[in-house]
């Protein structure tokens, strides 16, 4: 099976590796030149173009950080829909809106051509580990189909539905971890300010009905406040955007939503955009009055 990958970013340069280590021929297409290298050294060959790795291509891998880039490496004139063989299967991990999928699959669809939404979660670690989350939306034969290639990628792969249900599962996990995120720095904010060790705070919530994924695997490094990225906040606001269309789409109004892309938002407006996502501490530190682990003035 001939296999290609198109985006070696933060998550998609250990998925490839993954895929190589499984023993897969690869070739591969990214804008940047050292992880394509780093591919290459691991026994991927570069492609010349999207034409030529669709065209010559069994199942296409991709995943990109925005919508216009989806549409524009599927949908482009030569892009991989229209240069692929029928029986080909395109498989989009990256996060986008449901429609975006249908409109792919649609499109992939008119030339016998399969298309798989299979967005992942677990950050570059579970990427690199591949115990990634990975929900797929699509036809079942052909996810029974490319289930043992997705399971080189994650430990939990599912199918939820037709075209456009990874996306939707995606869009609720992330629209969770913001809401989660914002309130767990101002529950610290709150906890501190009102002169409770958060150390001991946050051992009592581990072990009660407030523990959360985010709290668990955020607080040390809010403790730290490490904010190098593992997931841009400019990626998370516009997958925060996303969700709330979604959302409004089906007719729900979520007020924690909003609270989650508001506090993105003033990350963006600080600047923060190549920050982690957990960068929103800034502005919601300065909201409050008062820094995180440090005494009040």
């Amino acid at each position: 099976m001939q296999l290609g990958y198109v985006g070696l970013g933060t998550m998609g340069l250990p998925m490839a590796l993954n895929l190589l280590r499984a023993g897969f021929a690869l070739q591969v297409i990214s804008r940047s030149r050292p992880p394509l290298e780093q591919a290459i050294a691991a026994g991927a060959v570069e492609a010349p173009g999207y034409a030529e790795l669709a065209a010559q291509s069994d199942v296409v891998h991709t995943c990109l950080p925005m919508p216009a880039d989806v549409e524009a490496v599927y949908l482009g004139s030569n892009g991989l829909v229209v240069n692929a063989r029928p029986g080909t299967v395109l498989i989009d991990h990256s996060t986008v809106g449901p429609g975006t999928c249908r409109k792919i699959d649609a499109a992939a669809r008119n030339r016998g051509v399969h298309f798989l939404d299979a967005p992942v979660s677990g950050g570059p670690a579970g990427a690199q580990a591949a115990t990634l989350g990975i929900m797929v939306g699509g036809e079942p034969a052909v996810f029974e189909r490319m289930l043992g290639v997705l399971q080189t990628l994650g430990k939990t792969v599912v199918r939820l539905g037709p075209s456009g249900s990874g996306a939707v599962a995606k869009l609720v996990n992330n629209l969770l971890v913001g809401v989660h995120q914002r309130a767990l720095i101002e529950m610290l904010l709150v906890g501190q300010r009102a002169g409770v060790d958060l150390d001991a705070l946050v051992q009592v919530l581990l072990g009660s009905s407030g523990r959360s994924a985010v709290l668990e695997m955020m607080y040390p490094r809010l403790k730290a406040r490490d904010l190098q990225p593992r997931f841009r906040s400019d990626l998370f606001h516009k997958d925060l955007s996303l969700a709330l269309e979604m959302a409004a789409d089906c007719g729900v109004h979520s007020l924690t939503g909003e609270a989650a892309l508001e506090a993105m938002q003033a990350t963006m407006a600080a600047g923060l955009g190549g920050r982690d996502s957990l960068a929103m501490l800034l502005p919601l530190e300065q909201g409050a009055g008062m820094r995180l682990f440090e005494p009040d003035p």
